[in-house]
């Protein structure tokens, strides 16, 4: 059981502008929220049901330093933006990353509204060690539940998410993914210092984003098919640009 004021808490935080306000998030699933509390993730409420709690003695042992509660499936079913809860829900603080680093290589997404799509960035860029994502406006806010959820608790991986201009990366080699563009296979490597630039599948890069592009790459289609999911896409985009 959880008291009214947590309750109230959990379902504001559906909505973008209180998680502003109150500067927390929503994480759910046991493999996000056990990934969390193993980057040093902080919360200020977790709730589980008892089904749970059974199956899961371990993430429930981790938990014990923070404010927990049992509570019964009906009710984590009311104050969960998910339509099937995983069983476990938990109130996270703001994540403290550290200032945008420009020694290090980045992605920057133009107008990405999808939350499956951007949480399938997120984790696909923490998986290839780009840590970095700075999103244009028009971005879907990185810690809407749906988002975090997607991402499978790699927000803790992040070194730096935000919102930046393209115009603050003169330095760097800026690679557009643009299709029909070259192949691949590019001289670029970990090594060098770059961003790549990924537009939304409607739409791809903007006009006025597209005019900064030092350079542009493209995945050659060997079958059939109109376009890939542009979070498969970047993966293997980074899988060329991280050797």
């Amino acid at each position: 059981m959880i008291s009214q004021n947590s309750n109230k808490l959990i379902c504001s935080l559906h909505k973008k502008k209180f998680r502003t306000k109150y500067g927390k998030f929503i994480i759910e699933g046991a493999r996000a929220i056990d990934y969390a509390l193993n980057n040093n993730g902080d919360f200020s409420i977790i709730v589980y049901t008892k089904a749970f709690l059974n199956k899961n003695p371990k993430i429930i042992e981790k938990i014990k330093p923070f404010n927990s509660s049992l509570i019964n499936e009906k009710e984590l079913k009311r104050i969960s933006p998910s339509t099937s809860p995983s069983g476990i829900l938990g109130i996270a603080n703001n994540i403290q990353y550290s200032d945008f680093n420009n020694t290090e290589n980045f992605i920057f997404l133009d107008k990405v509204s999808d939350p499956g799509n951007m949480g399938t960035i997120i984790r696909t860029a923490a998986w290839f060690g780009v840590f970095q994502i700075a999103l244009s406006e028009g971005c879907i806010d990185p810690f809407n539940p749906k988002v975090v959820r997607g991402a499978m608790g790699a927000h803790f991986s992040l070194k730096w998410i935000g919102e930046k201009s393209i115009l603050d990366f003169r330095d760097y080699i800026l690679i557009g993914a643009v299709p029909k563009s070259k192949s691949i296979t590019t001289p670029y490597s970990v090594n060098d210092k770059w961003g790549l630039i990924m537009g939304s599948e409607a739409h791809g890069i903007s006009r006025d984003n597209y005019s900064h592009l030092s350079d542009t790459i493209a995945i050659p289609k060997i079958g059939k098919g109109e376009s890939l999911n542009i979070g498969v896409a970047m993966g293997i985009l980074l899988h060329q640009l991280t050797k």
